[in-house]
């Protein structure tokens, strides 16, 4: 690709994170539940990456677990937590812009007795909180609250709702997939409950999905009989996996504020040169600069997407887990955009390697569609 502008949805491995995991697969191949010296070496493996990301995260060690993605990580914390509370407590308390993986566990919910009830947001993509604190009460099982947006980067006061929602003893989980590496995350801060990230948006190799939750919250195993990590997950667990996510976490934590820095700078430029009749979506002043949700006046989102790969530029309609299923759509549609709108619509996302000539390939191909439109019209 001459130009990736789709890190929302991965990133290449770093070169360090890959070097972790071929040395860790050869020294560390061990079961972490068999009782002899390989296999207590591979849970010191995984137990020393815990103290790292307790140390990165500012939480406890102990409450760690390790998934074979975010997105069963969200399903899993998101169960777990349910299975830990009162019967009486059946209403879920949500918002529209949820990851495709967290809607999906709702849609299930739903069908096995819980209420989900969707939260309105403004035309930025922001929680109304009148609404929330309205909402939460004493029979409320769980609030789900993804910090920041896949499709146009806004960014939740998650610690606020967190806080509210302690009033009740309502636990919050919050998927923090977009944020990690890219804004200051502090989960004793957040006030959360349970929180997701994910290894390959920040360097680290697919299939790892990190999962915390606070040791002193009450939860369930989702399925019976299961030994590794505690009951969380069932399976072998991947040390080589955690270990090389656990660099690149180190790696995206020590460049975040660089990174950020950058990234406000690509916005702005980004904004700055747009043609006049491109919408960005989000309020630039909050929302995550990594993440541009572009709405364009002539054709639709899916035609552009195929345009710039015509050209080498990488860009997407949405969040890569449900392409092709509308959550980009449903997402523009919760903030007042009409279906129409929202089907022209394109998210651009940045990471290290993103120039401002990237940008202006980009720009290009969307400044000559539109030429081109008018020519046809």
């Amino acid at each position: 690709m001459k130009s990736y502008l789709d890190a929302a949805a991965t990133v290449p491995m770093r070169k360090e994170a890959l070097q972790a995991y071929m040395e860790t697969a050869e020294r560390a191949f061990g079961n972490t539940q068999s009782l002899h010296d390989a296999g207590t070496e591979a849970a010191e493996y995984v137990d020393s990456c815990r103290r790292i990301w307790g140390t990165l995260l500012d939480i406890r060690p102990e409450g760690f677990y390790f998934t074979g993605s975010a997105s069963e990580g969200n399903q899993l914390a998101i169960r777990s937590l349910l299975k830990g509370r009162s019967d009486h407590c059946k209403k879920i308390i949500a918002t529209p812009l949820e990851h495709a993986s967290v809607l999906a566990v709702l849609h299930e919910l739903q069908s096995e007795g819980y209420h989900v009830e969707f939260l309105p947001v403004d035309e930025n993509g922001n929680l109304d909180m009148g609404a929330f604190e309205l909402a939460v009460n004493e029979d409320t099982a769980l609030v789900i609250m993804q910090l920041v947006n896949s499709e146009m980067g806004a960014i939740q006061d998650v610690a606020h709702c967190a806080a509210y929602a302690k009033r009740w003893n309502v636990p919050v989980h919050s998927d923090m997939v977009q944020g990690l590496g890219k804004i200051p995350i502090n989960l004793s801060a957040s006030g959360v409950a349970s929180a997701v990230f994910s290894a390959h948006k920040i360097g680290g190799p697919k299939s790892v999905g990190i999962v915390y939750i606070d040791p002193s919250i009450h939860w369930q195993p989702v399925y019976e009989g299961t030994v590794h990590q505690g009951g969380f997950r069932a399976g072998t667990i991947d040390v080589p996996g955690i270990v090389s996510a656990t660099i690149a976490a180190k790696l995206a934590a020590a460049e975040q504020p660089e990174s950020y820095r950058k990234a406000q700078m690509l916005q702005s430029f980004l904004a700055e040169h747009l043609p006049a009749d491109v919408l960005l979506a989000g309020n630039s002043d909050n929302k995550s600069p990594f993440i541009q949700g572009l709405l364009l006046p002539h054709v639709e989102g899916q035609w552009m997407m195929l345009e710039c790969n015509r050209h080498q530029i990488a860009i997407s309609t949405g969040t890569a887990c449900k392409i092709g299923a509308g959550e980009a759509m449903s997402a523009m549609l919760a903030m007042g955009f009409e279906s129409d709108e929202a089907r022209k619509f394109i998210r651009i996302s940045f990471h290290n390697s993103v120039e401002v000539k990237d940008l202006l390939n980009f720009l290009e191909v969307v400044k000559n569609s539109m030429h081109i439109s008018e020519m046809h019209f």
